[in-house]
């Protein structure tokens, strides 16, 4: 499934403002790192993404290992500042190993709908700024879905640096549901990408949920990962991350794919 998903799909970063020769924006897309980019995808533009990945955690009494796909979103531009979005992990399989024996659940996953909004557009010589307001909907299995629906509001930050660098990051705000009642979770991360020679990418970052669910605990993560461009219009991702905390995973790898069509614009 991994080697299938990488000879398919997508990365891209920063506040690119390049044109492609169909006249669209240099494609970009929001995977596979957890920073959102301030970016839309223009009107008429409709793009998926999608991709899987494998997490591996390791405690002293068990260890378990999670693989999520498609991780899909769909994008749909409405207006050059304005997006429509639909996302959710797809199916979700957790094993885990311990010294009383063997557990699995599987399920499929909540689904996700919001919309991205450029605040501002970026540059050589400017942040650029979008809000991704958005909604989990419990949709999902037993054992996998949250069971309420959850809010989610995300600020986005991006510019450019020296050297073919940008800087990117996000501030997000959730409002979770379990069953003890409700209460509220951020997500905070900042990412660096280099654009490199013959349509590669690179980036890493650090993000985190401050709290992590319950009982209270912050979990943060370190990961990379490098883009390939198939074309003006498709792009293929692998990455890799490092747990920071115990209350992250140990390790996780991923790969995914971008592919994008104009055919609404054209209509």
């Amino acid at each position: 499934m991994l080697v299938l998903a990488v000879s398919v799909m997508t990365l891209s970063h920063g506040a690119a403002s390049a044109q492609t020769k169909g006249g669209l924006p240099e494609l970009a897309t929001d995977r596979p790192d957890f920073t959102e980019s301030s970016e839309v995808v223009g009107r008429g533009i409709v793009q998926v993404e999608m991709g899987t990945t494998v997490e591996w955690n390791r405690e002293p009494d068990h260890r378990d290992r999670a693989v999520t796909l498609p991780l899909a979103l769909l994008r749909l531009g409405v207006s050059r500042r304005m997006e429509l979005r639909v996302s959710g992990d797809g199916y979700v399989l957790n094993a885990m190993e311990s010294m009383v024996g063997q557990s699995r659940s599987r399920g499929h996953a909540d689904l996700e709908v919001g919309a991205k909004y450029l605040l501002r557009e970026g540059g050589d010589d400017g942040f650029a700024f979008a809000v991704i307001p958005m909604a989990s909907l419990p949709v999902g299995a037993d054992g996998i879905s949250s069971g309420a629906v959850d809010p989610t509001l995300k600020f986005t930050w991006a510019t450019s640096l020296p050297r073919a660098f940008d800087i990117s990051g996000n501030v997000n705000v959730s409002r979770l549901g379990d069953d003890l009642g409700r209460y509220i979770e951020h997500g905070l991360s900042v990412s660096i990408a280099h654009d490199l020679a013959r349509g590669w990418g690179f980036y890493t970052e650090v993000f985190g949920f401050t709290p992590q669910g319950r009982p209270h605990s912050n979990a943060w993560t370190l990961d990379a990962g490098v883009s390939r461009l198939l074309g003006d219009n498709m792009q293929i991702d692998l990455e890799f991350g490092r747990g920071l905390t115990r209350a992250a995973p140990d390790w996780f790898v991923g790969a995914g794919v971008g592919i994008r069509t104009a055919a609404l614009r054209r209509q």
